[in-house]
């Protein structure tokens, strides 16, 4: 196995473990345990530990969710179609899974005050999917794309919040009657 391979297991098992259970409720033994991987992988990829880890984890998955609002708004004709798009994409995409996940982002906030690079990621990764989104917004005519871009991720960061409460997608097949609605009465 080559290092990026064992890089790229630690990063996806310590994303799932983290969105699972958050930041505290995970130990470094169990994410070595779901990537298969021996202990001196975490500290030859991440000689920070677990703060390294989480940092890299959080940003790891903030980019899959980038990709994913940059390839619907691509795609999109209009502001509001892609602001649906994603909304019902990041619905199936948490209940894809067996146990609805927190928020990339979110997983790691509790630990922050203690680990400021963790804050600063988070302030990172949520900064870059507002830029992405706004954007897309300024690109689709949105005459206010700032606003427009931070609304939608307010709304869809509380869809998942309550999405993960819940373990369920409802809130985001909720959100995504909003919008429809939405872009009904502006048709």
């Amino acid at each position: 196995m080559d290092a990026l391979d064992s890089r790229e297991k630690l990063l996806r098992a310590a994303s799932a473990l983290f969105r699972q259970k958050g930041y505290s409720g995970v130990g470094l033994s169990e994410i070595l345990a779901l990537a298969k991987l021996p202990k001196g992988s975490l500290y030859y990829h991440f000689p920070g530990g677990k703060p390294e880890l989480a940092d890299a984890a959080t940003r790891w998955a903030g980019c899959w969710l980038e990709t994913l609002l940059d390839r619907i708004f691509n795609a999109a004709d209009s502001y509001e179609a892609g602001a649906l798009a994603v909304c019902e994409a990041i619905a199936a995409a948490v209940t894809s899974e067996a146990h609805v996940p927190a928020c990339p982002v979110l997983s790691i906030l509790q630990a922050a005050p203690a680990e400021p690079r963790l804050q600063v990621a988070a302030q990172e990764v949520y900064a870059r999917w507002t830029d992405c989104i706004a954007g897309h917004a300024a690109r689709l005519g949105h005459a206010a794309p700032r606003d427009e871009a931070f609304s939608l991720h307010i709304r869809l960061q509380g869809a998942w919040v309550m999405a993960f409460a819940q373990q369920s997608n409802a809130p985001f097949i909720q959100l995504a009657s909003q919008l429809r609605s939405a872009r009904g009465a502006q048709v």
